[in-house]
């Protein structure tokens, strides 16, 4: 029992020391580690990122005004406030007039760099949490098919007359702002270390095209539509958006 208690009193004397030689030892920044014991350490968000979720809105500027909605995923890197992101989106093209008839889809790939103006911290929104208010801008590859009464099996009107826009691929200017609730998880396991959840509204602009276009009435019978007068140099879109994401 001597022995014990003095290899014990050793021990203890060679900790206190290696401590009081470096005071920093047991200190240490929580917003540089991926564990956190405290739930109000400040927020590390830098890491790799991907996000999900759904996209809708409306596109103006067309032959005729349509509602999308469709899906739209992103990977990227966070760096802080600043995130950098490559985009997927894939969307159904509705008619407005013509109830629960889809008219065309579109697709965009682009890039988009969106930066946390404002940043609420767990103190104001809870433990572990984060709420940012963000802009975002960036471009994308667009493109946008457009069905023939042949091929849109939806139309619920397939004897009346149909303006069926051509074809059109174009390059469009982004830009937005949104909400980002973004939580830390206290310990996390290696994937992911935080989950976001955002609310965004995005316009897009691209340069106004020669809305060339065909009139079709039924499956068979189509024929060039007459040009339309020039009234607008840009078409736009709004969307909203809501997504997922993770961070690692």
């Amino acid at each position: 029992m001597g022995r014990a208690a003095f290899a014990t009193c050793l021990l203890s004397l060679v900790t206190g020391s290696v401590a009081a030689a470096d005071p920093d030892a047991n200190h240490f920044d929580p917003s540089t580690v991926d564990y956190v014991e405290d739930p109000y350490a400040p927020h590390n968000t830098s890491g790799a990122t991907a996000r999900v979720g759904t996209i809708v809105g409306y596109f103006d500027g067309q032959r005729q005004d349509v509602l999308a909605v469709g899906a739209i995923a992103a990977v990227g890197q966070r760096f802080g406030r600043l995130t950098l992101e490559a985009e997927l989106a894939a969307m159904s093209l509705e008619s407005t007039t013509d109830q629960n008839a889809q008219v065309g889809d579109a697709e965009r790939v682009g890039a988009v760099a969106r930066f946390d103006v404002i940043r609420l911290g767990p103190r104001v929104v809870g433990p572990n949490s984060l709420l940012s208010i963000y802009v975002e801008g960036g471009g994308a590859r667009a493109w946008n098919h457009w069905f023939r009464p042949s091929t849109s099996s939806t139309s619920a009107m397939p004897d009346l007359a149909q303006v069926v826009p051509e074809n059109n691929t174009d390059f469009e200017g982004i830009v937005g702002f949104g909400l980002m609730l973004d939580h830390r998880l206290q310990e996390p396991i290696s994937f992911p270390h935080r989950i976001g959840w955002f609310l965004g509204w995005r316009m897009a602009y691209a340069p106004h095209g020669s809305e060339t276009a065909v009139i079709c009435r039924g499956s068979s019978t189509c024929q060039s539509a007459p040009a339309m007068p020039d009234t607008t140099y840009v078409d736009q879109s709004m969307l909203f958006q809501s997504s997922l994401s993770v961070t690692w």
